[in-house]
């Protein structure tokens, strides 16, 4: 039997398991890929989608594939939870396709890479022993992926973009629609400038740029002040800059429950700690919220929290998986944002913690980078529905509204109160029904949602 070319595309039933309801009837699809899309009879990818055929059809509306975040989320994961309620709204109307992009879920990953970030507990790790030590990690885990037949240039943003293209062929529709969110926004921000003429609708969740993947320090300090606001804790930026300020003189020696064995041990913990640490917190909702709690109990000697976040970076940040370093590493940034990354690193509470390894990272990796065409800013006449939440720490607000300059055709959702993840997604109950009615070319007029019964 001959093995499978790419372009070739095959099914087999599939019962996705949606947690606290019965499965739901599915196809599994295949799809083979080249590894590299210039070497169209080289090597090969399996790419794996779940397809959720319209229980409802609308005649005339394009097959929605939805883009997961990360980069390396699974697009048929992201299903199988809470965000569930708005993939079956959608697939009511048209078929939807829930695709692990190359390198994530079950299509085609490398294996996680074996080294362990060696990081000793009682030694003071502030930002250039942690940036040395993630280098060093990341070379060695780079030789171990090619040692085991993986290029690392396989994975970046232009062929995951190309893999839609082939999908659509191999589906034989004449369009698609995307359903992107964070990443996969940024995915579809390169199927818009390449394949602009065969898309139909896009929607952009939490919206990540071409030139987006490095974030500004200032946004955090915006998002921090937005805070403070909300919470009535005009104190609160410089509370914060105290504190930090106080473990860059005086770094804490602190028990971390659990470091070591399962036993107790000392941590000790600096100024860079706590900014990775805020970073953290400040990427989800609830978290973010209780920053003037945080910093209070911190102002008080109370270490707990920032201990047992620390311990956690120490022990989980240094794992690797080849498809989101090399994802982010490829996207990189252009000359200019670079420029304005250093300049705000100086001026905000968080210094070079908020994109904390990159982009030194990727030095000495081997990796191209997609260059400036790439991450030129985007235009585009295809109907576009930006959705964005009020405090979003990771995908800020203003990237959509800058965003959505180069758009003739665009709408843009502001969620009160959102952030990022699950709450961008569930923080409206009336979210669903506004993209089920962008997709199917329906009016969607209202621009602010209020913060509703979600969750």
């Amino acid at each position: 039997m001959a093995a499978p070319a790419a372009g070739d595309l095959s099914y087999e039933p599939f019962a996705l398991p949606v947690r606290g309801q019965a499965p739901v009837a599915a196809e599994l699809g295949t799809l083979t890929v080249p590894v590299r899309h210039a070497q169209p009879a080289g090597a090969t990818l399996s790419l794996r989608f779940v397809r959720l055929k319209a229980v409802q059809p609308v005649a005339g509306l394009a097959p929605v594939v939805y883009l997961a975040g990360g980069p390396g989320g699974s697009g048929i994961g992201s299903a199988l939870g809470a965000r569930w309620p708005l993939f079956d709204r959608v697939r009511q109307q048209q078929d939807l396709i829930l695709l692990d992009q190359r390198g994530a879920g079950r299509s085609g990953a490398a294996p996680n890479c074996p080294h362990v970030l060696e990081l000793p507990s009682q030694d003071l790790q502030d930002h250039a022993r942690q940036l040395a030590a993630s280098q060093a990690h990341a070379r060695r885990c780079m030789v171990f992926w090619r040692q085991q037949g993986w290029d690392p240039n396989a994975f970046n943003t232009e062929e995951n973009a190309a893999d839609l293209a082939l999908l659509r062929r191999a589906l034989g529709v004449p369009r698609l629609s995307l359903w992107g969110m964070s990443y996969g926004t940024h995915l579809a921000f390169a199927a818009l400038r390449t394949q602009g003429q065969t898309l139909e609708r896009v929607i952009l969740m939490g919206s990540e740029g071409p030139n987006d993947t490095l974030k500004l320090p200032l946004d955090a300090d915006r998002l921090i002040s937005q805070i403070a606001a909300q919470r009535q804790r005009p104190d609160l930026p410089a509370l914060m800059a105290a504190v930090i300020a106080g473990l860059a003189a005086k770094p804490a020696l602190l028990q971390a429950p659990g470091l070591e064995g399962g036993k107790d041990s000392s941590l000790r913990v600096g100024a860079f700690d706590l900014q990775l640490a805020t970073v953290l917190w400040l990427a989800r909702r609830d978290s973010a919220l209780q920053l003037p709690e945080l910093y209070d109990a911190l102002a008080a000697g109370k270490w707990d929290a920032l201990a047992t976040l620390v311990r956690d970076i120490r022990r989980y940040g240094g794992e690797q998986r080849l498809m989101p370093v090399a994802m982010d590493v490829a996207s990189g940034a252009s000359p200019l944002r670079l420029r304005q990354i250093a300049a705000e690193e100086g001026r905000s509470l968080l210094g070079p913690a908020l994109n904390f390894p990159f982009p030194q990272i990727g030095e000495g990796l081997g990796i191209e980078d997609l260059g400036e065409a790439f991450r030129a800013f985007p235009a585009s006449a295809v109907p576009t529905l930006f959705v964005s939440g009020e405090l979003d720490g990771r995908t800020p607000l203003h990237n959509a509204e800058r965003l959505q300059r180069g758009f003739r055709h665009s709408r843009h959702l502001v969620i009160e109160g959102a952030g990022h993840d699950d709450d961008l997604w569930l923080a409206s109950p009336v979210l669903a029904e506004h993209m089920a009615d962008f997709l199917a070319g329906r009016e969607v007029s209202t621009a602010w949602l209020p913060r509703g019964s979600g969750k």
